[in-house]
């Protein structure tokens, strides 16, 4: 088939989004002929990537871009601003995309990377099959745990599922759900909220990472983990909070990334007499984070409302338990793996949880796996979902009844 890819991320080698995108790219050129719909930026690394790899003569790269959009305007408007060219892009894509279609005639479209049922999709008006997702967009802070957001990260919280749930309602975002012939999700919330008749598929975009980490060296330790962005919504009070009723006599507790919470984390460990045993190291190098992170004796992943949780599939990946809410993505992942040692929390009040998750962290620092030596993949293959969505696709198409 000729395969329509509309990633507006899509890079090797840059973890998150671009990842997904760029997996998404592989997956599908691996029986198809693609056409990568990405934005300029992306087509250095890109063409660096595919010189010479046996996929190249699959793959045709077109960028895409806003021009006449000022950087400044973007960087000063934060993430309001990286929506609003994210919209931009998406309503530039679907002109291109109709003009790549009267040129080319694909048998399908894909819509991949920062997918939202709240969101624009563009290459939705393809008149053709279409596959929409992962999508994401759909989880909500567990109300029980509000309160660990402090003040901002309530008002924040508020505002951002008032925007998502108003702007879901408008036409051009409806379009996708309406037009997909098979939507794939990332989590059982999201899948709520999409109003479609085609079936939908729980795929979580996390798992694209599996295939792409590089196994840690040394020996298990009683090191607990914490992996991402200081801000409310990752909840690194709650993961401290928890630390006060962790038993193990040698566990200490390290938050990778950094934040407006930082300030925060480092006053209540002072004030729980936590001090001496928790660190927050900052940003690391790719490499060195997933070093620490193999040989960790726990990832906690606390986070409120993730839609996947790659540091997860990481994590699982590399063989370290996994402490996470039984919530939103991190719930999905916990079961995709056969070996990984998985621990979901039911959200309940911050001191319930705190103390449920500090149980499952001390269960886990008693009995230690080693350290893999090889990488535990997930039971399903984010390129055979990809592949398999496509084959629906184009089978539902071709016989509608």
């Amino acid at each position: 088939m000729k395969v329509l890819l509309s990633a507006y991320a899509c890079e090797p080698g840059r973890g998150s989004e671009p990842e997904v995108g760029f997996r998404a790219m592989l997956a599908a050129a691996a029986q198809h002929e693609v056409w990568v719909l990405t934005r300029e930026n992306n087509l250095p690394s890109l063409a660096s990537f595919l010189a010479g790899h046996p996929l190249e003569g699959k793959i045709h790269l077109v960028g895409l871009d806003v021009h006449g959009y000022p950087l400044k305007i973007k960087k000063a408007l934060g993430r309001v601003g990286l929506h609003w060219y994210y919209d931009l892009w998406q309503r530039r894509a679907a002109h291109r995309a109709a003009e790549l279609d009267a040129e080319v005639g694909f048998d399908l479209a894909h819509h991949v990377t920062f997918a939202s049922y709240w969101t624009h999709a563009g290459v939705a008006s393809f008149d053709g099959p279409f596959v929409w997702g992962p999508v994401g967009g759909g989880v909500e802070t567990p109300v029980g745990l509000i309160p660990e957001l402090g003040l901002r990260g309530a008002a924040e919280e508020l505002v951002r599922s008032a925007i998502r749930r108003i702007a879901a309602l408008s036409p051009r975002v409806r379009r996708a759900a309406g037009r997909a012939t098979v939507v794939l999700v990332q989590n059982g919330e999201t899948a709520r909220r999409i109003r479609t008749s085609s079936p939908i598929r729980v795929v979580s975009n996390a798992t694209s990472v599996a295939s792409n980490v590089a196994l840690g060296k040394g020996e298990r330790s009683a090191a607990v983990v914490v992996v991402g962005r200081l801000v409310p919504w990752k909840a690194p009070v709650l993961a401290l909070r928890a630390f006060r009723y962790v038993r193990h006599h040698e566990a200490t507790l390290t938050f990778f990334g950094a934040g407006p919470d930082s300030g925060r984390v480092e006053r209540l460990a002072r004030r729980w007499g936590l001090g001496d045993r928790v660190e927050l190291a900052g940003r690391v190098p790719r490499q060195d984070l997933l070093d620490r992170v193999a040989t960790a004796g726990v990832l906690l992943h606390p986070s409120l409302h993730d839609e996947a949780g790659l540091a997860i599939a990481e994590a699982l990946t590399l063989g370290t338990p996994v402490v996470s809410l039984d919530w939103g993505g991190p719930a999905v992942l916990a079961g995709k793996w056969d070996e990984g040692a998985a621990v979901t929390v039911s959200p309940t009040t911050p001191r319930r949880t705190a103390a449920a998750l500090a149980a499952a962290i001390d269960r886990c620092l008693q009995s230690p796996p080693p350290v893999a030596s090889s990488r535990l993949l997930p039971q399903e293959s984010f390129e055979e979902e990809i592949l398999a969505a496509y084959e629906r696709a184009a089978t539902m198409r071709n016989d509608p009844g």
